[in-house]
Parts: structure tokens; sequence; C-alpha cells
């Protein structure tokens, strides 16, 4: 695990080249274990807010504080795996294009998602734009699915346009 974490850390600028889902596996899976618990500090503030332990220091404005950590988290996991992503994906001849999509949404949703819950209703009722927010998680949800398949998929052993095949080093 070390090895792995090693090579991609030396390797966060090399987006050219294929890398073979042996090596990016334990990463990706590490990488999005990383990022969720990240999330969930990162909305901490709000979520504290909304359930009544509202801290003193936000003055009512944790939202502004969850968003700025959520767009941390979001910019510190596109440094992280972008290049990785990237190799990956052209390990079965496509660009970072595909990623392109849920990189948007995930940027959107995380910055949208602390302010909507910061105006959750005292009477437990959906906040303004509660439900357009689901939608637009779901649109992110559907379009990280084929991202998964193509990471998951193996190349085809074959030299494309983005090098000779990898090796499982």
């Amino acid at each position: 695990m070390l090895q792995c974490v090693s090579y991609h850390l030396t390797n966060l600028t090399r987006f050219e080249g294929r890398d073979p889902q042996a090596v990016f596996l334990p990463w990706g899976m590490m990488g999005v274990q990383v990022a969720g618990f990240a999330m969930v500090l990162a909305i901490a503030p709000v979520a504290l807010e909304v359930a009544g332990v509202a801290s003193p220091l936000f003055g009512g404005r944790a939202w502004i504080v969850s968003t700025a950590l959520v767009l941390l988290v979001v910019i510190a996991l596109f440094v992280l795996m972008g290049a990785s992503i990237t190799r990956r994906l052209h390990d079965s001849g496509r660009s970072l294009v595909w990623a392109v999509p849920p990189a948007l949404l995930l940027t959107l949703v995380g910055s949208l998602m602390p302010y909507s819950f910061a105006q959750m209703p005292d009477d437990g009722a959906s906040p303004d734009g509660f439900f357009a927010l689901m939608g637009l998680i779901s649109v992110y949800l559907l379009s990280v699915l084929p991202l998964i398949g193509l990471l998951l998929t193996n190349g085809s052993g074959e030299p494309n346009r983005y090098g000779p095949p990898p090796t499982d080093t």
C-alpha cells in the first residue's frame, strides 16, 4: 500500500502515459474514503448549527465555513486524483474529458449543499431549492457511474495514442 501511495504522490503532475487497474485501484479506493471522511468534517460546522449546537465562532454563518472547507476538499481531491484518473482513462484509450462532467457537478453540489442545509426551516420543512439540489446530486451520481466503469475496465493491452501498455509496477 505504501508503494502505491508513493507511486501516485510522485506522479501527481504526470498526466501522460497509462496506468493499469492494479496500480490505480488501491489509490482510488483510498482517495474515495479519505475524501468522504474529509467531506463529513467539512460539512460539520453547518450540521452542528442546524442541529442547534451553533458555535458562536460562526455567528449563524457556518454555511460559509462549510462551503469553503468543502471546496478545499474538492480541490485537494482534484489535485491528488486528477493525474492518476487521467492515466487510468488513457489505458482504455480515453481522455480526461470523461471526468470533467462529474468534476464540475461535484464542485457545484459541494458548494451549494452547505447553504441549502443552513436554510433548513425550524418546522422541519424542506428549504427552498432543496429538491433542486437533490436533483443535481442525482445527476452527479449518474454522471460518475460511467467514469467509475471506465476506471474499472481493463485496458486493451495494445499500444494506443497514449503510449504502450502499462506494466503492473
